[in-house]
This record gives C-alpha cells, structure tokens and sequence, in this order.
C-alpha cells in the first residue's frame, strides 16, 4: 500500500511516501527508491544498513538478499532536491511462509494469461528459471514466464512464480504472487476480430483526399479494455473512433481521414490493430497510385460502352432515322440507274381466283399512298398492262426495268402451282414463251399460272442476279408459310414479311406504312411538294 503525506514550513517542502510489503523468509526481495541525488538509505529510526546482514544497497535499490524475520521492519529513503526532501517509507513484514502473500491483483474478466512481473530478475539473470504454484500446489509449467489462463471460474485463486537466479555468484530465488479473480459471474470475454480490412491494396489519386475505414468485432462486454488505432511503421495515425452496436455484438470503427495524398503515404502498408487482453487482431492497406493508363481504360470503357448504347438505338429506330434522312437530303433528286419502275406489284387477281383484300391493298391503297402521296411510280399487274403484248415478255422486261419486286400473300398463295419450286429456292427450268405457259395450264387458271410466273421471275431475278429487292406483304390471314414455295420461306427467313390490314385504320397501319417506305427506294418527290413549287 502507498501513502503519500505533505508537510510545509518557511523554508523546505517535506513529502514522505508510505508503502507496505508482505515477504516469505528465505526469498529475495528489492526495494526501489526514486532515482535521485544524494540519497540515503536507513532502517527506522536510525539504524545504518551495513551492519545488518542479508541487506545490501546497489544504486537506488536495497536487496534482501535473503530476507529472514529479523528483517522486519521499517526502511526509509531520503534524499534532497533544492529546498524539497523527500523521503519514503517501506513497511516490510517478512513471514515464514513458503508462498508470500498476494502482491499483485489481476482480474479473470480481462487476463487470458499471468506473467511473472518481476522484470529486474531476468535482467540481472537471463537464464532464470520459472515455476508456477496455484494457491501454493505446484503445477506443471515449467521454466515460463507466462502462465495460460481460460478466465472461467476454476481459474480463481492465488498464483505464484518463483525464479531461481544467480546474483553477483550466489544464488537465490524471488516471488510474486497475483490474486485471480471476477467480478461478474458468466462473463465471457470475445478475442477480437477484424472485420475490414484484411489485406487489401486500394488505388488512389495523388493530391486528392482519402478516407481509411477499419472495423472490428470486439463482442459483448468489452469493459472499454479494448483499444484500436492505426499506424504507419512507427508512426501512430490520426483517427477517430466509435461504437456500433448490431444486434447483440459491439463493433469498434476507427476512421483515418487524408486531406491529401502524398507519396509518404503509398507504397506502405497502412496497418488498422485492435487489441484486448483476450487476444489482438490486424489488417493492412497497401496504397498505390492509380495509373494514368487505368484512367484512358475507363474512359475508353465508357466511349465503347456509349458506342454500344448509340448502335442499339440507331439499329431500334434505324426505320424512323432512314426515313428523316431521306426527307431532308435527297428526296428531290432523281435516281440514274436506268430503271422506269420503283416496284413490280404482283398479286393474284382474277374473278375466280381473285381476293378482295389483295385487290384493294394492290389497286387501291398503294396507289392512293405511294402513287400519289408520296410520289412512286408503280408497276401493278392487272391494271398497267397493254393488250395485244406477250405476257411473259412484258413481265421480264418490266421486272428487269423495276427496283423492288412487291409480292402480294394471301391465302390462295399456299396454292399456287409448285413444281420445282418446292424441291429448292429456285426453279431449274423458267417458262420460256406463251406455249410453255399454256401447257401448264392444264388443272389451272391463267391468273394463277402468271401469279406464279411474275413470282418465279423476280426472285430468279432477286435471288441469282441480285438486281432486284423482294418485299413480301401479307393483306389476310390463312397464309401457311409451310405451304409457301422453298424460294418465298427464304425471303421471309431472311427479309421478313409486312403484314397490312385492310378494316384497320390508318393508324392501325402507320407501321406498315413506315416499314414498306424503308423498304423501298428513296421517293423522287412527295406530291405535296410537287403542289408546293407549282
């Protein structure tokens, strides 16, 4: 025990310290005094220490070496500094016991093991030898300075280590007992664990700041014994800290704020400790500068990723982008590739075999709309033919003098004489005149025989010399692709088909209507704009 008392008069100051200690005979024992000038070591109340054997001063230090009983009693040491004298006093109480009595404290909750704190043993004799006693039974740990405990409750009680030593030739052994107890009853203590980081290597920018984050799982009932900080080498970090609790777990949070990174900072591990007496935990950061060349990846990244972006909206609305283009760039000028036609329309027409929706989609709505609304100059069979001329004549030469072959489906489309035709995409053998016509036309009428020949026609055309474009609309339902020559389910696979609805309205076919004018040829000139400069 420590007593400090004060005492004042006109011209010295006077403190006087008191301190108690329990020794056992036969062990040895030093007292320490503060390390000044001039100081002298008594027995109270005047008794010279050298006539006292066992009791040797060395520095500032008085060794019983070892203690007996007659040791006993109280030693005090002076010493002066200026006007001020200070002086302490040791209550030494030597027993014969062979454990000393309790000298040190250490409670369960916070100690995972005891350490032999007798320091100035192992200095003057590194070899020491340690062994341990629990309440003065010897135990089986041997020539160890630290002794494990499991901090439960059959670990309570008195520990003793006692160190055999070699001093100045002689040898000799000293003590120390700690007492082990707990104060809260089922008190479990966590080791700590980090949670981030780990190891972990971060990239950043030099000149800008930066924010270091470490968190830890401390458990419950942490007693605030735990400690986290950063450090870097042997530098200590600014950081704040607090307390998160989740659920029933605590965390602690250490924050390292860097108003601007320098190059002290990078290429150094960073290291975030938490430390508590069950066990400690760590982890570092390594910073490195984030390279120019990762800076051009990003932004190349980005312009693929925005190029990706601008091809899939101009491949969504390449059908709207197609046609602005050409309202404003060449819809007035005029096509030079000789051709008098901007599209065939072949349809099967006829009073027997003829469809209603076929003829009106053929004679009436793509007039009205591509005739005279925006300008196209249309071939429709049925209507643009002259009497007296060659059939098979007027249609190959008309078709060679047309930009799109405009195919008309309906459901008597599925049929329509095959032939060949259904064997492979093209026919072997073409009609060659009015009499290989004729011959064909055995079981079936003339319009359903030319229908099919305008068909095979262009897409021989369209499919072998590739001069000519194929759009293929169907105007009603029934139409079996399966039943469709080969040539035609290849025109479909590959081109796709416009579907026109003839009770619908006009906006019900507005994206018919859009389609069908992408795919044909750019317009010489809208008729409103024709009406415009006249």
């Amino acid at each position: 025990m420590d007593f400090t008392l004060n005492s004042l008069d006109c011209s010295e100051m006077h403190n006087t310290n008191l301190r108690s200690y329990t020794i056992s005979a036969g062990l040895a024992f030093k007292l320490e005094c503060s390390e000044m000038q001039n100081m002298t070591w008594r027995r109270v109340p005047d008794q010279r220490l050298e006539s006292i054997r066992g009791i040797n001063i060395r520095g500032n230090a008085l060794w019983f070496l070892p203690a007996n009983l007659s040791h006993s009693g109280s030693y005090s040491c002076l010493s002066r500094i200026g006007n001020e004298t200070w002086k302490t006093i040791f209550e030494v109480s030597v027993e014969n016991k062979t454990c000393p009595s309790l000298n040190r404290k250490d409670e369960v909750m916070s100690t995972k093991e005891i350490t032999c704190l007798l320091p100035y043993i192992f200095e003057i004799d590194p070899q020491a030898q340690v062994t341990w006693r629990n309440n003065c039974h010897p135990l089986n740990v041997t020539n160890s300075k630290v002794f494990p405990i499991n901090r439960s409750r059959d670990m309570i009680g008195l520990y003793t280590c006692f160190v055999s030593f070699t001093f100045e030739g002689q040898n000799y052994s000293a003590a120390q007992t700690t007492e082990v107890y707990s104060l809260s009853m089922g008190y479990v203590v966590t080791k700590p664990e980090m949670i981030y980081p780990k190891d972990e290597t971060q990239k950043v920018k030099l000149g800008e700041s930066y924010t270091l984050n470490c968190k830890a799982l401390v458990g419950k009932n942490d007693n605030g014994e735990t400690l986290i900080y950063w450090h870097k080498g042997l530098k200590l970090l600014d950081y704040n800290t607090s307390i998160v609790k989740e659920g029933e777990r605590d965390y602690l949070l250490s924050v390292v704020y860097i108003p601007e990174v320098t190059e002290e900072y990078l290429y150094t591990n960073l290291t975030c400790v938490v430390q508590h007496p069950a066990g400690s935990a760590f982890g570092r950061v390594f910073l490195i500068p984030a390279s120019q060349n990762e800076r051009y990846y990003w932004i190349g990244l980005g312009l693929v990723a925005l190029l990706i972006l601008l091809c899939a909206v101009v491949f969504l609305f390449r059908v709207d982008l197609v046609l602005a283009y050409r309202a404003v760039s060449s819809s007035a000028t005029k096509s030079s590739d000789g051709k008098w036609y901007d599209a065939y329309v072949s349809y099967l027409h006829g009073v027997q075999h003829g469809s209603t929706s076929a003829a009106t989609f053929a004679l009436d709505f793509l007039p009205a709309v591509l005739e005279d609304l925006y300008g196209y100059k249309l071939f429709i069979s049925g209507r643009d033919e002259l009497p007296g001329e060659a059939v098979h004549e007027v249609i190959a030469d008309t078709m060679s003098r047309s930009r799109r072959l405009i195919i008309v489906l309906t459901s008597q489309s599925c049929v329509l004489p095959q032939t060949d035709t259904t064997k492979s995409i093209l026919p072997d053998k073409l009609p060659i005149s009015d009499h290989d016509v004729q011959l064909k036309a055995t079981n079936t009428s003339s319009d359903q025989i030319w229908a099919s020949y305008e068909q095979r026609v262009g897409l021989y055309d369209a499919l072998v010399k590739q001069g000519l474009k194929v759009i293929l609309v169907q105007v009603e339902d029934g139409v079996e692709e399966a039943l469709l020559p080969e040539s035609l389910r290849y025109i479909i696979r590959t081109k796709g088909i416009l579907r026109w609805r003839q009770n619908a309205s006009h906006w019900g076919n507005r994206s018919f209507l859009k389609h069908m004018r992408y795919q044909m040829p750019p317009a010489k000139r809208r008729k409103s704009q024709e009406l415009m400069v006249i």
